[in-house]
């Protein structure tokens, strides 16, 4: 009986060997596809960051009356507004038609609704995890102000924000009054694109209200 246990312990030990080496790989691996996800985020946001700069100068140029202008050479979009947040210190340049190429740059602005300011519904959408990541900490009662590309601005409240389907998501753009709808996905913490919206719901301030500063919640 000796004798096979012998010559078993070479071939199991040859075995754990392999094992243990096949686990190692694998740990390897999972590790690079940690790092690569990892580094795809931080290029998600590196890129979204860089673009607001050249969005930014785009949009200083259609504010000082050069018309519309290319962000890059071969951007197929405009700017259309500056969004401000100021209680919580966030802005981001807002692009004219929201697809996936603006999403990718910045906050959109649905072009078949009305412009922040006009009579309805303007529908302002961009990623949870990029340019509307701030829409969790805003409260209701804060101030939203939007700087058209025509030189308009402009300063909405902030009612509750609330959770919907993307498909019944109760947006009236054709509502009576000047109104402000910001919608990015839900859940914040997620890395899954599901049906759920995240709707910040806004109303335009009269500018004798927003000039005298809205009291933060």
């Amino acid at each position: 009986m000796a004798m096979p246990q012998t010559e078993g312990r070479p071939m199991l030990l040859g075995r754990l060997d392999r094992f243990e080496t096949l686990i190692a790989a694998t740990a390897a691996v999972i590790g690079l596809c940690g790092l690569f996800f990892a580094g795809h985020g931080f290029y998600i946001k590196a890129k979204a960051q860089l673009a607001q700069v050249l969005l930014a100068r785009s949009f200083a140029a259609e504010l000082a009356g050069e018309g519309p202008s290319r962000p890059w050479p071969w951007a197929d979009f405009t700017t259309a507004a500056r969004i401000s947040a100021p209680r919580i210190g966030h802005s981001a340049i807002v692009l004219a038609g929201a697809n996936g190429e603006t999403l990718a740059f910045g906050p959109a602005w649905l072009a078949t609704t009305p412009q922040p300011g006009d009579e309805g519904t303007a529908v302002i959408a961009a990623h949870r995890d990029t340019h509307f990541s701030w829409l969790k900490d805003v409260r209701p009662g804060d101030r939203i102000d939007v700087e058209r590309a025509d030189g308009r601005t402009m300063s909405f409240v902030a009612g509750q924000g609330r959770v919907s389907r993307w498909d019944e998501n109760g947006i009236d753009i054709a509502a009576h009054g000047k109104h402000l709808a910001l919608a990015t996905c839900w859940p914040f913490d997620s890395t899954e694109r599901g049906p759920l919206r995240y709707i910040l719901d806004a109303r335009l301030v009269e500018p004798e209200k927003a000039a005298a500063g809205l009291p933060a919640s």
